[in-house]
This record gives C-alpha cells, structure tokens and sequence, in this order.
C-alpha cells in the first residue's frame, strides 16, 4: 500500500464539486494537482482506459500544496496502477498542448 494510501486509511470523503468522469468507485485517492485546462481531457482518457476519477478544487487545508487555480485528480483505488499506466502515456502530450496554448482534446 502506497504512503498516500495509508494515510487516507479510514478517511472517507465525497467532494461536493467535482467533475467527474462518468465511472464510480467507493474509494478514492488523490493523485495529482492539474491545470484546469486540461481536466475535460483528462477525464476523457482516463474513461477510456476504464479507469474511475474525477477532479475537484483543492481547500486550502489539503496536504496536496496546488498552485492557484489547480485542481486535483482523484483515481478508483483499485484502478491506482491503470490510471498511473496512462497517465504516463497521455501526460505529455497534454502538457504540451498547453505550452503551445492549444485546446487538450
């Protein structure tokens, strides 16, 4: 079990504001801060490889330190190692369509 999962053991939390991507899970984990540009996305390819999330703002007393207007991507537990597996994949083409200040698609 990772460390971020130990920590959370117990802790149980449903955001009010969420985007989401259309596939439940009883457990999430965050798993890391993203542009609000690229969260549409993002969820879309994460759908796609069947993977549960969604993203929400971050509170100020979360232990994910966001920039200004990050939001944070939420996994399935059980889906933790898959999301990892395509976000590695889908990632940098993502990031660069934001240097280039294209639309992510």
């Amino acid at each position: 079990m990772s460390r971020i999962c130990t920590a959370l053991h117990g802790f149980w939390w449903r955001p009010a504001r969420y985007r989401g991507n259309g596939l439940t899970e009883e457990t999430w984990v965050p798993m890391l801060c993203v542009d609000p540009r690229i969260v549409t996305a993002l969820l879309t390819e994460l759908r796609r490889a069947g993977v549960p999330a969604r993203c929400t703002r971050l509170s100020l007393g979360w232990q994910l330190p966001p920039q200004r207007g990050e939001w944070c991507l939420w996994v399935g537990y059980d889906a933790y190692g898959d999301a990892q597996q395509r976000l590695a994949e889908v990632m940098p083409l993502l990031v660069s369509s934001l240097h280039r200040g294209t639309k992510a698609a």
